[in-house]
């Protein structure tokens, strides 16, 4: 019953040529007789019942004659050919080889048909040049290809191997791997030659230039080569490529080894479904990956490849950068065809063996080869990589790479385990949506609304939006637009997240700035084309500090998470750590600063105030409460909840990593609820413009259109006043100030607000082009009362 339950049903198809003199019905029994058995491989059985079997007859015509043009071999032409045959035809250049071209059967077609001829062993019909440096000139197409390789590996004996050569010999190769075919003799003979070329002293800046083309060529090898087994490999003296298709079905884990190496000789490989417990450098793959390796009923061609690489020489992976550290271990990479693999339940081990052993215990690094540093040349990059034990002679790495949003401000900047990675990653891209599409709303209710948006409050909120919005964009499309490996657009998305991470602090900044000239310097102060100012400076600080760096080292951007060996997930962003340190934590940290001492400065303020203004008891709860959420609209709009990152270490770091994802995440969530959901003016406005039937509000019209404010203000004063710019803090009310005042702040039924003593000064301030001749100074105090008004609310002058 076990063996039924576990059986499973198969249809295969299958065309026979059978040569006989014998009637269809006693052909058609001897084919079921002959496929009437038992067919094992490994632990799979598959069991043919001749009553299973139909057999039926098929007419097929022949493939007819054919003409075959081509450039570098000569003309050939193909006589008629029966299905199931192949036919040859004397080269042109060597007559005592031959050209061969097969009449293939398409078994869903039912139809003969030729397949691509093969010229292999045809030589071309103008030799190739003697030298290396003549091959600049010669085009790389499909049916010159094994020629021009063959040729290559021939004249390397002779060859100085300068840069221009090997510049050459790295172009040649790889346009050969960008054929749409890749024979397994095509796939040897390229291996051989980067073969030798690694067993060579070259010099270290030669290489360097050509080392990322011979990582792709060969990358490009193993997933192109054609093969009629499950798995294939290369193995040279110095270089080993191995390449499978495992059965999802059946996946466990596999491992990858070299058993037995030294220098130019003796290279042994082996795998295994376990990890090895000694080997000189092996790479183990958990059975978390089986989710990668496509359905698994699937045809066998249809699964993805597993591709493991060792490098023999460490040569090839020269980094100056480097000051004090040397690679100790060959190298090791593992790849899985079409797949970015990330958010597994179990890392990737990596075990290593020291080339000299490490006994005076010196600090030890896990690393993998990115790319795009040193200008594209690649380097070795420790980010996202962890060491999980060394001794003597081994050493064993994990790497893994952050994606959540605590990455940008992460100040140690070190490894965390996967379950918390893979959270963390959640709530980001969960808070940084919500927050893309309340901000987005935010936007569109102000830029709507003309009466919400012409105080310079309202213009300064709109810019922060715009910051934040744009920041939350770049880091949700970071890792899709990172794993398409272009390094020039790489660069461009990390300097674009660095951009708009400092523009939206910089507006945070202009926001505390707007509220010290606001509410603690009342006095006498003006400031011509204040936005204007404002968005040069939240704008234009950001740009210049970008520029530089850009200037420096477009270098300092880059991938730091795409590994040959390890493709977890991809992340564009700052991959050195002075730059980060300087122009990230530096600038945030004033800038936090700053905001802190004003967030303080302003609740004292409220408090002081309110502690004069309310005297009967009654109203300290409702006091209490507004002062409440001053505090929290004042904390989300100055980003003191950034905060949290500079807690983010020791025991405490994974904790106010969470507060950090969860409140800077929503912070544009916040912004909405306090700046546009709370607030009165910005509700109704809303039912007057966006609602119907019932929900609308026909008879409202806002403070500054409202005749009480009219009178009680100067008509002509100039919106350039600074008092313009006091925000009312409590969430009821907006803070846009009168058409015709900036002096005195809008204030609606049922909220706190302020009392002001205008002097109008005519002679104040001289008059500028396209500005009115009268402007105000002030004389004030700002006091918030407590009072209630059910009614509507009165305006004092």
């Amino acid at each position: 019953m076990k063996a039924k339950q576990m059986s499973q049903s198969y249809v295969c198809k299958a065309i026979i040529k059978a040569t006989s003199l014998e009637i269809q019905e006693v052909l058609s029994l001897k084919i079921k007789q002959l496929l009437n058995d038992i067919y094992e491989e490994g632990p799979l059985s598959l069991y043919v019942n001749p009553e299973d079997v139909a057999v039926k007859t098929i007419a097929l015509m022949d493939c007819p004659e054919s003409f075959s043009h081509t450039t570098y071999k000569g003309n050939y032409s193909w006589p008629l050919t029966s299905p199931a045959t192949k036919v040859e035809v004397s080269c042109r250049k060597n007559p005592l080889q031959s050209a061969r071209r097969s009449c293939a059967i398409n078994i869903e077609l039912e139809q003969a048909f030729w397949k691509k001829p093969n010229f292999t062993e045809c030589e071309l019909l103008e030799e190739l040049p003697n030298n290396i440096l003549g091959l600049h000139d010669i085009m790389i197409i499909e049916e010159n290809g094994q020629d021009v390789v063959r040729h290559i590996l021939y004249l390397l004996p002779d060859a100085t191997l300068h840069m221009e050569e090997l510049e050459i010999i790295a172009n040649k190769l790889a346009d050969i791997v960008k054929l749409p075919d890749m024979s397994m003799t095509l796939a040897e003979t390229i291996l051989y030659i980067l073969n030798y070329i690694l067993l060579q002293e070259i010099e270290d800046q030669n290489i360097r230039k050509i080392t990322n083309s011979i990582l792709k060529a060969t990358e490009e090898i193993g997933y192109k080569v054609t093969y009629t087994e499950r798995n294939t490999s290369v193995v040279t003296t110095s270089l080993a490529l191995l390449v499978m298709r495992p059965d999802p079905s059946m996946f466990e884990g596999l491992a990858f080894g070299v058993t037995s190496y030294h220098r130019g000789m003796d290279l042994k490989v082996d795998v295994q479904e376990k990890p090895f417990k000694k080997a000189l450098a092996s790479v183990f793959l958990p059975k978390s990956l089986k989710k990668f390796l496509g359905i698994e009923h699937s045809h066998p061609d249809k699964h993805p490849k597993i591709q493991f690489k060792f490098f023999g020489t460490t040569s090839l992976f020269a980094d100056n950068s480097l000051t004090k550290e040397r690679l100790n271990t060959y190298v090791v990479s593992a790849s899985i065809e079409n797949a970015s693999v990330q958010n597994l339940n179990e890392p990737v081990t990596i075990t290593l063996q020291h080339r000299v052993q490490n006994m005076g215990n010196a600090a030890v690094h896990c690393v993998f080869w990115d790319f795009q540093k040193n200008n594209g040349l690649g380097g070795w990059n420790t980010s996202g990589c962890e060491m999980e034990y060394t001794d003597m002679n081994y050493t064993i790495c994990f790497c893994n790479h952050l994606t959540h949003f605590g990455v940008l401000l992460d100040l140690s900047r070190t490894e965390i385990d996967t379950t918390h990675d893979r959270v963390l990653t959640l709530i980001s891209y969960a808070g940084c949506g919500a927050s893309s599409l309340f901000l987005g709303i935010t936007l569109v209710i102000y830029l709507a609304l003309e009466k919400l948006r012409r105080d310079n409050p309202s213009k300064i909120l709109l810019n922060l939006c715009a910051a934040l919005l744009m920041l939350n964009m770049v880091f949700l499309t970071n890792s899709w637009l990172s794993s398409f490996n272009q390094p020039g657009l790489c660069v461009t998305v990390a300097a674009l997240l660095h951009y708009f991470l400092l523009a939206a602090f910089t507006w945070m900044c202009l926001e505390s700035v707007h509220f010290y000239l606001a509410l603690v310097k009342v006095f006498n102060v003006y400031v011509p084309k204040y936005i204007l100012k404002c968005c040069m400076a939240g704008w234009g600080i950001p740009a210049i500090i970008i520029t530089i760096v850009l200037i420096i080292n477009k270098d300092f951007y880059g991938n730091g998470s795409q590994s040959e060996s390890h493709p977890f997930s991809n992340f564009c962003w700052i991959q050195e750590n002075r730059v980060f340190y300087i122009s990230i934590v530096a600038y945030v940290f004033l800038i936090f600063l700053m905001n802190t001492a004003m967030f303080i400065t302003i609740l004292f303020q409220i408090h002081s105030v309110k502690s004069r203004t309310q005297k009967r008891s009654r109203f300290w709860k409702q006091g209490f409460l507004q002062d409440l959420k001053s505090a929290f609209s004042l904390m989300f709009l100055l980003g003191i909840t950034w905060g949290f990152v500079f807690f983010a270490w020791g025991t405490v770091r994974i904790l106010f990593l969470y507060l950090f994802s969860i409140f800077n995440t929503l912070q544009g969530f916040f912004i909405f609820v306090f700046h546009c959901l709370m607030k009165e003016e910005v509700a109704k406005q809303c039912q007057v413009h966006f609602c119907w039937g019932r929900f609308r509000l026909s008879n409202y019209s806002d403070w500054s259109g409202s005749g009480a404010t009219a009178e009680s203000t100067p008509r002509h004063s100039n919106h350039k006043s600074l008092s313009q710019a006091s925000w009312s803090l409590n969430s009821n009310g907006t803070s846009s100030t009168s058409s015709g005042s900036d002096f005195l702040p809008r204030t609606s039924p049922d909220i706190n607000f302020r009392i002001a003593e205008v002097h109008y000064n005519p002679s104040a301030v001289p008059p500028e082009d396209g500005e009115t001749k009268h402007s105000c100074s002030q004389r004030t105090q700002l006091m918030e009362t407590g009072l209630h008004y059910p009614q509507k609310a009165r305006f004092f002058h």
